[in-house]
């Protein structure tokens, strides 16, 4: 998926070790399922940010013509997306308005050990 060869990419570009690279990946995986669950179609717009420590990274979902705007992104029945995230992630949320899914997630780069 293209989604989580981008969040390698610049998660490797920030100098994150491979292991957080690996856990950013599989969060964003996590994150897009969580935002298309159930959704039917639709576009998927990611945004990576990036500062010295941190990626961030918000999923938009917005719905195809005629498919109403469902759930919060990232609710499912038994919260499994919620506790893959917070294992994997500092930090993340979601909501929905005006009939669009968002989701966000931030992972901080581990301090180096000198």
């Amino acid at each position: 998926m293209l989604a989580r060869l981008t969040a390698a990419t610049v998660a490797s570009r920030a100098s994150f070790d491979v292991e957080e690279i690996e856990d950013l990946r599989l969060a964003v995986d996590e994150l897009c399922i969580a935002l298309i669950q159930g959704q039917g179609d639709g576009r998927l717009e990611l945004r990576f940010s990036r500062d010295e420590d941190q990626i961030e990274v918000l999923g938009t979902l917005r719905p195809g013509p005629g498919v109403p705007g469902g759930g919060i992104a990232g609710q499912s029945d038994d919260g499994l997306s919620q506790r893959i995230l917070d294992a994997l992630v500092d930090e993340h949320g979601h909501e929905s308005t005006d009939g669009r899914s968002q989701a966000w997630l931030r992972k901080r780069r581990a301090r180096q050990q000198a």
